[in-house]
């Protein structure tokens, strides 16, 4: 498990000791199974998003000289949609108006038309990094070929710290290939994300997946649809997903994002369901409204509510409820580091039981960034 997730919980700024102990036993409570076994089951999840290879790749938009950070129509959309790997739930919970903001000034450049994801001159090429430049460049004599209706984008060990791709040693931990499937005015592109090198034997795929976007509204854009369906792999486990991106308003200073998906884990069998908006009246602020749950076995874990986040002065203000089979099992509520979580009659929570809430809070946040990470390469290459 990653060890981060120990500190969640602090990070998040949930506390039950703010609180005056009170017992409210007039309504029905529930408990976890296995909390401690719940908490390993959601990191267990968000590992999956975690390999190196994986964050390399999710680093190629904002790498100079990659292809995927060529701005263009529809890319200028999806590029208003920040690339992180998994963080802490108030991290991403607090960037929500910056990225509504980001995508209404994005749909100023964007106009419908037809579909073409990745320009005629990128076709059939390979991008390699250049430590005299620092930056990506096309290798001419790249062997075996780019696939001829697609470019592929070598990916090299990066800094986790900075994010950058470590030059001294240069090491290349794997590679993306990007074909473009577009039709008529829909965006489409697949996605493959391998380890190892181009025409190696034995190479693991990481993710595979194809996503596909359209825009509306003549001649403002006032709307973005976009889908992403397959799996993403760290080695040994494989997360099947479905997901959809919407984002409505965008002609006004208060666009409307919605997020829907499913998420299928093999080992263990795990299956989750997110159901997300993001809603706000000004730039300053928004509302997250959650419906999410995760089912293990006979037990389903549920948490729906809201988040308010204020960028300036930063708030962040939560209200959630927690159930279990549908029985009320905790509240988590406050705004910042007065959040407090409380079982549904009053008590406090274990330590084990607070961890697992903490890793139940976080992984809605960590898969929104990680539908974001699979958008990437269409970002900036989508349109004409």
């Amino acid at each position: 498990m990653p060890a981060r997730h120990g500190r969640v919980w602090l990070a998040l700024g949930l506390t039950t000791a703010l609180a005056t102990a009170c017992n409210n036993l007039n309504g029905p409570q529930s408990h976890f199974a296995n909390p401690v076994q719940l908490s390993s089951d959601l990191q267990t999840v968000s590992g999956v998003l975690q390999s190196p290879v994986f964050q390399s790749f999710a680093v190629i938009d904002t790498t100079t000289g990659s292809p995927a950070a060529v701005a263009t129509r529809a890319g200028a959309l999806l590029g208003a949609v920040p690339i992180a790997v998994p963080g802490t739930g108030t991290e991403l919970y607090a960037n929500a108006p910056r990225r509504l903001e980001a995508l209404r000034t994005a749909a100023r450049v964007l106009s419908p038309g037809l579909a073409s994801v990745i320009p005629a001159p990128l076709l059939g090429t390979t991008f390699v990094w250049d430590v005299n430049t620092h930056a990506y460049v096309q290798d001419p004599n790249a062997t075996p070929p780019a696939p001829a209706n697609g470019v592929r984008i070598i990916l090299y060990a990066i800094d986790p710290a900075t994010s950058h791709i470590l030059e001294s040693p240069l090491a290349p931990v794997g590679y993306v290939d990007l074909v473009d499937n577009s039709s008529g005015n829909t965006n489409s592109l697949h996605v493959t994300v391998f380890g190892g090198t181009p025409g190696g034997t034995g190479n693991t795929t990481y993710a595979d997946y194809t996503v596909s976007a359209t825009v509306t509204g003549s001649p403002v854009v006032t709307g973005f649809n976009a889908s992403a369906t397959g799996f993403v792999s760290d080695g040994t486990r494989t997360l099947t997903f479905s997901s959809t991106f919407v984002a409505t308003g965008l002609d006004t200073d208060h666009p409307d994002i919605t997020i829907d998906g499913t998420w299928d884990l093999d080992n263990p069998v795990i299956h989750v369901v997110a159901h997300e908006t993001v809603t706000s009246p000004d730039a300053n602020h928004a509302t997250i409204t959650l419906d999410f749950s995760v089912t293990r076995g006979a037990e389903t874990v549920s948490a729906s509510g809201s988040i308010v986040v204020v960028v300036s002065p930063q708030t962040v203000s939560v209200d959630l409820a927690i159930t279990v089979n549908g029985v009320p099992f905790a509240h988590i509520g406050g705004t910042n580091n007065g959040i407090i979580v409380r079982h549904a009659d009053g008590t406090l929570l274990s330590g084990d039981e607070t961890q697992a809430v903490a890793d139940l809070f976080t992984l809605p946040a960590q898969l929104q960034s990680a539908v974001e990470t699979l958008f990437n390469p269409a970002r900036h290459l989508m349109g004409g």
